[in-house]
């Protein structure tokens, strides 16, 4: 969305149109999932998160302030409950990862779901060992699409800090999985 749709749509939301409110949690769902689920890795908790913060939202609309991007809004607003779900929560649970496939022949489909489930076993062991930092920060970056900045102002650091984590997440990768493969994975957001 651009800006000015960016801003209209949220003064709808604030002023209690329930499309734009709509409008806002369609658009944003999938995204709000992915990084609470690298955060949490709980699809349940994660999924109860997204509707707290958006009643949330809804009951507080009148008070909420302007923005420039709804979607950094929104992640900054996900990370604050999802900690805060965390801390609540007794246990941790960890869901599997789902395998994409491509539709070719059943024998193909096989063989790739089969690869591409051994990479993606690969690939969380490896970002497993990732600190907790690193993993957010690898994340915000490659997944969520935001800039540098953005997850400085997030993860509540400086830029230099950010830029070390992402630098020193992908040299302890790149020691840790020796497959070039799993590099266009990773940048193309398919596996994490």
């Amino acid at each position: 969305m651009t800006v000015p749709v960016e801003d209209e749509l949220w003064q709808r939301f604030r002023s209690g149109d329930e499309q734009a409110f709509t409008a806002i949690y369609n658009a944003h769902f999938t995204t709000l999932y992915r990084y609470g689920y690298h955060i949490a890795n709980d699809d349940e908790l994660v999924k109860d998160t997204i509707q707290t913060l958006f009643i949330d939202l809804w009951r507080g609309r009148r008070n909420l302030s302007p923005t420039d991007s709804i979607k950094f809004y929104l992640l900054k607003a996900m990370r604050r409950q999802v900690y805060r779900a965390i801390r609540q929560q007794s246990a941790a649970f960890t869901d599997a990862d789902a395998a994409h496939g491509l539709s070719f022949s059943p024998e193909f489909d096989f063989i790739t779901l089969e690869v591409q489930a051994q990479q993606q076993a690969q690939l969380r062991q490896a970002i497993d060992q990732l600190s907790h930092r690193q993993r957010e920060a690898i994340t915000l970056l490659y997944i969520d699409g935001l800039a540098y900045p953005e997850i400085a102002d997030m993860m509540a650091v400086q830029v230099r800090t950010v830029y070390n984590l992402v630098y020193e997440a992908l040299e302890k990768l790149r020691k840790l999985l020796v497959q070039p493969g799993f590099w266009v994975m990773l940048m193309a957001g398919v596996v994490i």
